[in-house]
């Protein structure tokens, strides 16, 4: 399978590109600019600069390509909100989701996997599972969590519009279990180690091919949250089940700072 992976050269981008170049013809899209960090993968792939929101640019990547992995974001270099009256949230993160969706949908793309946001901030009520079906709205005060309630209502747009294939991941805290750390430092690690929030980038690629592999089903969604806490909150093993794959819980719980 030949598929593009937006996003590709940021935190969760790294893991994701190298996962599924493992497996499959890999082209990936991404923003070069000094001013936001990125981690570039080792893995042998076709690279094409630019940015989602270049609707002309996405459409030339998509060309091509059986499938389309869409993790690009409007990044931040710390744990917060996007302020009020910021142009780029709704730029990069709603305009440039359905500026991909398009893209995909004109080169043909049998399948796209929407990278989304779990609400594992959000309290719910005890004794009832956020299961596939659970409106994503996020909290009222968050502009973040807005722009992805709007990513997958656009997903749900063109599904039905369209008849296209999208699945939906709705991810917890993105950290790396291997180094102890999380996109924003250590700190953020201890933080989303103890709110059960978290989820192992490269278990993110995992459910990726297995994404990549499902039968047609017009539009799903997924929570992938690896906390073992996540299980009495979030249809999780829905997602195991159906993504073949099992979520990584046993490593070293410390900061890498902290570990030999």
């Amino acid at each position: 399978m030949k598929a593009l992976i937006t996003g590709a050269r940021g935190w969760l981008g790294k893991a994701v590109t190298e996962v599924v170049a493992a497996e499959h013809d890999v082209r990936t899209f991404d923003l070069i600019t000094p001013d936001i960090p990125t981690e570039p993968s080792d893995a042998e792939v076709d690279f094409e600069p630019g940015s989602v929101t270049d609707y002309l640019g996405v459409r030339a990547a998509a060309e091509g390509q059986n499938a389309v992995i869409h993790a690009a974001v409007r990044s931040t270099l710390a744990h917060g909100h996007y302020s009020v009256g910021e142009a780029e949230p709704f730029d990069v993160n709603v305009r440039g989701t359905f500026n991909v969706l398009e893209a995909a949908r004109h080169a043909g793309a049998g399948r796209v996997v929407l990278i989304t946001s779990a609400e594992t901030h959000v309290e719910h009520a005890p004794g009832e599972k956020v299961s596939a079906d659970s409106p994503y709205m996020g909290r009222p005060d968050d502009i973040y969590d807005l722009t992805k309630h709007l990513q997958e209502e656009v997903a749900a747009w063109f599904a039905g519009v369209y008849s296209m294939d999208i699945v939906a991941l709705r991810l917890g805290d993105i950290v790396d279990v291997s180094l102890g750390r999380s996109k924003w430092g250590e700190d953020d690690w201890i933080r989303s180690l103890a709110e059960d929030a978290w989820i192992d980038r490269y278990d993110v690629g995992r459910a990726c091919l297995g994404a990549l592999a499902l039968k047609p089903g017009g539009y799903r969604r997924y929570h992938l949250v690896g906390a073992p806490g996540a299980r009495e909150v979030f249809d999780v093993e829905r997602a195991e089940a159906d993504l073949g794959l099992r979520f990584t819980t046993e490593f070293d719980r410390r900061p890498g700072g902290e570990r030999d």
